[in-house]
């Protein structure tokens, strides 16, 4: 055991980073799997409450092995706090979408998550986006139009729940990464999970249906893949750069279209692909142009002053 704990240290961290987010990738599939059936029949914020729960408990082993005070001790609380507001308000409207449009699809404009940041980091940050990355931001956006075909087919309300839930996880998920330059996984996954339980839980008391025995197993299956997904993916997040792992995320359209085809015999259309294919390019060159800005800021510091 110690020799593969020490091979696997061994690795260069940007490779473990990619392994680790690569395994995320497929928790998440199996989550969105294990929440479908449920999702049926439940409404959006009760689902939203009993995965967060389940996921909860299964962590209660870890929390009482590390202490509460280890597990919980950060100096950036209120981050903590804000993320995971942010983070369920995602989550219920990606649970509202899950039963009304196919795992592909969910999972193909879901890749619009690089665009979005592009324009919050233009708004809201002040940064300078110049016209090649507009122009990527189109066309990713152009790739969204081409899985949704706005005048061609009905636009249903899952495809617009995962389109508005979309730039709220990427929020998060910018805050997570921040998060993780001084907190472990642990924390921040224990923080999120225990905020969006509080969050969840007086909205799905008013709209409460009664899970069957059947839905709980379906919860704890989600509860252990999600938990451990976002494990996978704060490890990830804390050894490499994001710009790197982006593009390791788009590894879990092939995960959700083939658990998708052969557990609900759901079969996209051809367009799911071609518009997929369409934002992966537009990300792709997103992040490869804020590794290159990334780059040259790291240059300039290094520079000695004259």
């Amino acid at each position: 055991m110690s020799s593969l704990v020490a091979r696997w240290l061994a690795l260069p961290p940007n490779l473990r980073g990619i392994l680790w987010v690569g395994l995320s990738g497929i928790m998440f599939a199996l989550l969105n799997v294990f929440t479908l059936i449920p999702a049926q029949h439940l409404n959006s914020y009760v689902m939203a409450f009993m995965r967060y729960l389940a996921g909860t408990l299964l962590l209660l082993p870890l929390i009482v092995r590390l202490g509460t005070h280890r597990t919980f001790h950060s100096y950036r609380k209120s981050l903590h706090v804000a993320r995971g507001v942010i983070h369920a308000c995602g989550m219920f409207l990606w649970f509202a979408a899950l039963p009304l449009i196919s795992l592909a699809e969910l999972t193909a404009l879901g890749f619009t998550g690089p665009i979005f940041v592009t324009i919050g980091a233009a708004l809201f940050l002040g940064e300078d986006v110049r016209l090649r990355r507009w122009a990527a931001v189109l066309v990713g956006f152009g790739g969204a139009m081409i899985i949704i075909r706005p005048g061609f087919a009905e636009i249903g309300w899952g495809a617009v729940c995962v389109l508005i839930s979309t730039p709220i996880f990427s929020a998060s998920n910018l805050i997570s990464k921040s998060l993780a330059r001084t907190d472990s996984a642990e924390t921040i996954v224990a923080w999120q999970h225990c905020v969006i339980v509080v969050c969840a839980a007086p909205v799905a008391f008013w709209f409460w249906q009664t899970p069957s025995w059947i839905d709980l197993v379906w919860f704890l299956g989600a509860g252990l893949a999600g938990t451990l997904g976002h494990i996978c993916q704060q490890r990830g997040y804390q050894i490499a750069d994001i710009t790197l792992l982006q593009p390791i995320g788009f590894l879990s359209l092939i995960w959700n279209t083939l658990l998708g085809f052969f557990l609900f015999t759901q079969q996209p259309d051809i367009w799911t692909f071609v518009g997929a294919a369409v934002i992966f390019g537009s990300a792709m060159y997103i992040s490869h142009r804020e590794a290159v800005r990334r780059a040259q800021i790291k240059s300039a510091a290094s520079q000695p002053a004259p």
